[in-house]
């Protein structure tokens, strides 16, 4: 009799695996290795090169080369300005905002306070501003560029602290009341209701701030007060010293350079936080 227990069926066989070389992976390894190493190189040059410049004393005139060589670090230069002002910015909108918001004295001074300041042209503050930062910092290139920060901070604050304070006062009232009957501390409600729901509102109004800051960089880097040289090394400056030099070629690197560093900012920073 035929063994019954004994199967005849052949087994299946297994699919094909494809294998890449082993070639490919270490080269695309090798060229992300390099990547990751310039891209680190090149911050630790960059935190070198801020801090040289911002800690170093002040020098008798400024000069500002129209050499192409230059645009990539000028453009950091530009850059750390408006990151730093937009920082500061994002910081006293978010507390203007929320005393105005949560206070009803508060509010009748500081909401038409504010209305008034953002009526007041960036370049009004300018003399004042950079003398007194130059008075407190006397010795040092600090003084002048913390005087540009605040003066790119006067033109993009007050948009952003009118957004977080217009999201606060409409937040729906169920919402509130959820927030009441869960017993929310201060900030439990401030990180799970007030900052969640004006993130929209804050997010396109920072993307408009930081724009008008690029519109008032070339001012604030090209300070110039009777015998006294106030200018900056920078994206700004680059460009008006080409504009009164009258080198064409020049002004189209540094829009070159601009509007590298503009679209760099949209892909890799806005876009990634609005979707």
């Amino acid at each position: 009799m035929p063994d019954l227990t004994r199967s005849t069926a052949q087994p299946t066989p297994l699919p094909p695996t494809v294998t890449r070389p082993a070639g490919s992976r270490w080269g695309w390894a090798f060229l992300i290795d390099i990547a990751v190493f310039l891209f680190v190189f090149a911050a630790i040059f960059g935190i070198y090169a801020i801090g040289r410049s911002w800690l170093g004393p002040v020098g008798p005139r400024a000069e500002i080369s129209q050499d192409p060589r230059v645009l990539p670090l000028y453009a950091l230069y530009s850059l750390v300005r408006i990151s730093v002002a937009y920082a500061l910015s994002l910081l006293f909108a978010l507390a203007y905002g929320y005393v105005a918001a949560s206070s009803r004295r508060a509010e009748i001074i500081m909401v038409p306070l504010l209305d008034i300041l953002q009526s007041i042209p960036v370049l009004s503050f300018l003399p004042g501003v950079m003398l007194a930062m130059v008075t407190i910092f006397p010795h040092r290139q600090l003084g002048v560029e913390l005087g540009s920060v605040l003066l790119i901070f006067t033109g993009q604050v007050w948009n952003i602290a009118f957004s977080f304070y217009s999201s606060l006062k409409t937040i729906p009232r169920e919402l509130n009341e959820a927030a009441i009957i869960y017993r929310f501390s201060r900030w439990q409600r401030f990180a799970e209701l007030d900052l969640p729901f004006s993130t929209i509102g804050l997010v396109w109004n920072s993307m408009m701030s930081v724009a008008g800051g690029w519109f008032f960089l070339m001012a604030c880097e090209m300070f110039v007060l009777g015998n006294r040289d106030f200018r900056l090394p920078g994206l700004g400056s680059f460009l008006q010293t080409a504009a009164g030099h009258g080198d064409t070629r020049a002004i189209l690197w540094g829009v070159t350079a601009m509007i590298a560093v503009i679209v760099f900012l949209d892909q890799l920073v806005w876009r990634p936080i609005i979707v």
